[in-house]
């Protein structure tokens, strides 16, 4: 009876770990989900380079040249009077700052809803996929033929 006791504590704590495993597994649509995540969350991020180069092109009297001068402030005015700005540009600076931030906000917004609702197990999926990526060769692997075939998908769009 002990035998069978122990049979049945070994083969049920082996079941626990193999659903463990199984929940934790990281499938391609796990992979499909988190690339397209990414797609979206750059396509976000590079809107905010162009909203900047308009904002730049629309402003008479500033160029982009001199926006690079100046572009290392990041929103403290005492570094513009450093960079040798004058009021108009510390003003056209801070109102650039002020957009890139907004944006950037969003950005952490909508990647955090998007987080927990594309990929399946929400957040604490989402977080095994990006340590995945960084530790698992296997995992990179699947994953850079998925982002294949996102650009490819693209290049026939």
């Amino acid at each position: 009876m002990k035998k069978l006791n122990v049979l049945l504590a070994f083969a049920f704590f082996a079941f626990l770990s193999i659903s463990a495993t199984a929940q934790d597994e990281i499938t391609n649509e796990d992979l499909r989900r988190y690339a397209l995540l990414n797609e979206v969350i750059d396509a976000m991020k590079s809107e905010i380079s162009v909203l900047t180069n308009k904002m730049i092109k629309n402003q008479e009297g500033f160029d982009g040249k001199r926006y690079k001068e100046l572009q290392s402030f990041k929103g403290d005015e005492a570094k513009l009077d450093e960079l040798g700005a004058n009021d108009f540009e510390k003003k056209f600076m801070m109102l650039i700052y002020k957009k890139q931030e907004e944006r950037k906000t969003a950005l952490k917004e909508v990647n955090s809803i998007m987080a927990t609702k594309m990929i399946n197990g929400g957040a604490k999926k989402f977080k095994a996929i990006k340590e995945a990526l960084k530790s698992d060769e296997a995992v990179k692997e699947r994953y850079a033929k998925i982002q294949m075939n996102f650009s490819a998908a693209e290049g026939d769009a």
